[in-house]
C-alpha cells in the first residue's frame, strides 16, 4: 500500500471511528469487520515560523531533518490556512468549527461562562477527542492546552484519559518539581526537565502503555517550542538546552535568533524519537502522523502584533502571528 492509500483509508477509518462506526474497515466497496482503527499522532508546534522550514523555504538556516523527512514521505498540505492566534487555531481544529462560531475568538478568557467577555468553547460543541475517546481510543494530551481552565473545560473534560501539560498559553522551558503551573490531569505534578523533552518523555510513556494494551490510541503532543520566553534585548536569557544553543553557535547564529533556532532544532530531534518508537513498536503502518504550527511565527519586521520581538520568519509571506496576511 502507498503512503497515499494510507492516508486515504486512516482519515476515513479516523473520521468513522469519529462517528461511532467502531470495527469499520474503509479497504473495499462494502463494510467489513476489522480489528480496530488507526493510531493518531497529531503534534503541534507553537509560533513556528513558515519560512523555518527548510520546504516551505529553502533559504532558512534552521534545520529540521525529522520535519523534513515527514513532509518528504508524506502529503503537505501547502494551502492550509489557520487562525492567527494561538487558542482560536486550537479551538477550531478540536471543534471543526469557525472560532467566531465555537465561542473561542480569542485566547481563553478569566470570565466564567455567562459573565460579561467570557471567551470559550461553547459546552455543547462536542470535540475530537471527546468524539474519539467515545469510539474506544485511549486520548493523552501532553504539552500546552489553551482552551480553558475552568471547570467543564480541562482537557479531562473534554474528552482526554491522560494530561500532563499547562492549561495558559505559554509558559518557561525549565521545569521543576515545584512548577505550580504544570499538572498531571488535575493536580499539580511535575519533574526536573526541559519542557521539551518531557513533553516528549510523557508522550512516548503513553504510546508504549497503548501499545502494551493494544489498544487504537489518539496522543496529542502540544509543544511550547518555539512560543517565548526567549532570548531578547531586555531579557538576555535563553530558552533552549546549552547543547543545542552551542550547536547553532557553531554556525555564526547569533542572538536573538540562536535561542529561536536552537528551539526548534531541539523539538525537531524530539520528534525523531516519537518516530523511532514508532518504528520499535512496529506500528508505523498502524499510525497516522499529523504535524502542524498553530499559527505564524512573531517577526522583526514590525508586521507582528505588539512589540515585535522574536526572529521568527514567514518568508515569503507578509505579516505573522496577529495579523491576517498570509504570514
Amino acid at each position: 500500500m502507498d503512503r497515499r492509500e494510507f492516508l486515504r483509508r486512516s482519515v476515513a477509518a479516523v473520521g468513522a471511528a469519529a462517528l461511532g462506526l467502531k470495527g469499520v474497515s474503509v479497504g473495499g466497496s462494502r463494510t467489513k469487520a476489522k480489528a480496530k482503527p488507526p493510531n493518531i499522532i497529531f503534534i503541534m508546534s507553537d509560533d513556528q515560523g513558515w519560512g523555518d522550514l527548510s520546504l516551505n523555504w529553502p533559504e532558512t538556516n534552521v534545520r529540521l531533518p525529522q520535519l523534513e523527512k515527514i513532509g518528504r514521505n508524506g502529503i503537505r498540505f501547502a494551502e492550509f490556512h489557520t487562525e492567527p492566534l494561538c487558542g482560536p487555531s486550537r479551538a477550531c481544529v478540536f471543534t471543526g468549527q469557525y472560532s467566531m462560531e465555537n465561542g473561542m475568538w480569542r485566547g481563553p478568557s478569566s470570565a466564567k461562562p455567562g459573565e460579561n467577555n467570557y471567551r470559550g468553547i461553547k459546552r455543547d460543541v462536542v470535540m475530537l477527542p471527546q468524539l474519539l475517546h467515545s469510539a474506544g481510543y485511549a486520548t493523552g494530551i501532553f504539552g500546552k492546552w489553551h482552551l480553558g481552565e475552568h471547570e467543564g473545560e480541562r482537557p479531562n473534560d473534554r474528552g482526554f484519559d491522560e494530561f500532563y501539560g499547562f492549561l495558559k498559553g505559554s509558559h518557561t522551558y525549565k521545569l521543576t518539581p515545584s512548577t505550580p503551573t504544570f499538572f498531571h490531569n488535575r493536580q499539580q505534578y511535575c519533574e526536573n526537565a526541559h519542557s521539551t523533552d518531557y513533553i516528549t518523555d510523557k508522550s512516548l510513556d503513553f504510546v508504549r502503555t497503548q501499545v502494551r494494551h493494544n489498544k487504537s490510541f489518539f496522543c496529542y503532543v502540544s509543544y511550547n517550542a518555539v512560543h517565548g520566553p526567549l532570548w531578547r534585548e531586555e531579557r538576555q536569557v535563553p530558552s533552549a538546552p546549552k547543547e543545542w544553543l552551542d550547536r547553532v553557535a557553531a554556525r555564526a547564529i547569533d542572538f536573538p535568533r540562536r535561542d529561536y533556532v536552537a528551539i526548534l532544532e531541539h523539538m525537531d530531534w524530539n520528534i525523531g524519537r516519537l518516530m523511532k518508537l514508532l518504528e520499535e513498536l512496529k506500528i508505523e503502518q498502524e499510525t497516522l502522523v499529523v504535524f502542524m504550527s498553530d499559527n505564524g511565527a512573531l517577526t522583526m519586521t514590525g508586521e507582528s502584533a505588539g512589540k515585535a520581538r522574536y526572529p521568527g520568519n514567514n518568508e515569503p509571506y507578509r505579516g505573522g502571528k496577529g495579523t491576517v496576511y498570509q504570514g
